[in-house]
């Protein structure tokens, strides 16, 4: 059996032992909770600065999202057409304007190969093809027309040009379109004043050297007729060359009309459809006598209220009635209509005539002349029928313009500005 002191010396070891044990078990113990603690304050430091850049990054995607959203609209507000192609001649980019000026839709075009939609037939008397980009200079500017879906003429200034990253490497292909055709008019319009200026100063010399001769001959021709009574071969000579005076005395007061409307102008404040209605009246016997013409008019409930000459305008209207029912001898349809104009702040209000027929058209060569005295197509015209029309219709602060193509009908438009007494104008 084992001595009693050697069994308390063993307790005692074992009493020291268990005690450093639990003393070194809460040093680490101790030395744990201050890791813990520490750590825990790593982790709250970190989530706070987690917490910092997600909040960082989300202001940062909303502020690139807004961007973006802010350039698109300005994309999609532009006046230009922004078309925007990559290197496999895919299109990517296709905006308001682009569907406006082309007719076509971004939903139809957007991943579509560019020559299959916009190429070799889209532009006329243009060949673009993707490969042609190829050799593209910095901003190439060309000039072409397009034939929009619903048959309608636009012209449209094109500018080519590469599609770079800042760092310069090439990623595509950039065409802006713009829609130039007002400015197309607006130009005609300034280049047929100029021409019917500097032809009005002529026409009033050579008609002032006409009319003292052919005064002389009309008296000469009826002294003859009297003293020719009884000739009767004689007096017939007689009387045609007091015909062809006449007619050359018709032709000079058209001219006459054509170098100054103003001078026989009446102004009062009318209504444009009293004299349309006028000007029909007196077509009647016309239509009816050529084959199925359908008249269609078309008028606002309300009056259209000008400044102007009654009898100018039924000139104007007659004229350009008979030039619609002779372009239709096998039959067709003369639609006339009307509307107020008031869609743009800047300007006044106006009434807008619409005279259209479904006849032989004007060919693409002549209309560029259609308004230059002494052009004709017809056997027996004169030519100064739209001359003496575009001249009242500027003595009255309008426009007229004309849309026609061969074998598709001619339309006319007419402007005239609304007289400012009447409803609101």
């Amino acid at each position: 059996m084992e001595p009693l002191d050697l069994r308390d010396n063993r307790n005692t070891e074992n009493m020291r032992l268990l005690s450093e044990a639990i003393e070194s078990f809460n040093g680490a113990a101790l030395r744990f909770e201050e890791h813990y603690q520490h750590l825990e304050k790593q982790v709250k430091e970190l989530k706070t600065e987690l917490r910092e850049k997600n909040q960082a990054l989300k202001i940062s995607l909303r502020e690139k999202e807004e961007v973006k959203n802010h350039l698109h609209d300005i994309l999609e507000s532009l006046t230009v057409g922004i078309v925007v192609i990559d290197l496999e001649g895919k299109i990517t980019t296709f905006n308001r304007s682009a569907e406006n000026i082309t007719g076509l839709t971004a939903t139809e075009v957007r991943g579509k190969k560019f020559d299959r939609l916009l190429g070799v037939n889209f532009f006329q008397n243009l060949r673009l093809d993707f490969e042609s980009f190829e050799d593209t200079k910095e901003n190439e500017l060309l000039e072409t027309e397009i034939h929009r879906k619903e048959d309608t003429l636009v012209h449209v200034s094109l500018a080519i040009s590469p599609l770079r990253t800042l760092g310069g490497k090439k990623i595509g292909i950039v065409v802006t379109l713009k829609d130039v055709t007002e400015m197309k008019k607006l130009e005609e319009r300034a280049n047929r004043n100029s021409r019917l200026l500097a032809m009005g100063e002529m026409a009033a010399k050579i008609t002032h050297e006409i009319r003292n001769p052919l005064g002389s001959i009309e008296l000469y021709s009826s002294t003859l007729k009297k003293d020719l009574e009884h000739f009767t071969e004689s007096k017939r000579l007689a009387e045609h060359i007091s015909a062809g005076v006449k007619t050359i005395n018709n032709i000079i007061s058209n001219l006459l009309l054509f170098i100054r409307p103003e001078q026989k102008a009446d102004f009062q404040i009318i209504d444009i459809h009293d004299s349309l209605k006028d000007s029909l009246f007196f077509s009647n016997h016309l239509i009816e006598s050529t084959a199925a013409i359908e008249v269609i008019a078309n008028y606002p409930s309300e009056p259209l209220f000008v400044r102007g000459d009654q009898e100018l305008l039924k000139q104007i209207y007659l004229n350009l009635m008979l030039n619609a029912i002779q372009s239709m001898p096998q039959g067709g349809k003369l639609t006339i209509c009307t509307k107020r104009i008031d869609d743009n702040p800047k300007t006044s209000a106006f009434a807008e005539i619409r005279i259209k027929d479904t006849g032989l058209g004007i060919s693409r060569g002549d209309m560029p002349r259609i308004f230059d005295p002494f052009f004709t197509t017809k056997k027996r015209g004169t030519g100064l029928g739209l001359p003496i029309v575009h001249n009242i219709v500027k003595l009255h602060g309008g426009t007229i313009d004309i849309n026609s193509s061969e074998n598709n009908g001619t339309e006319c438009i007419i402007s005239l500005p609304l007289w400012k007494g009447n409803y609101g104008v």
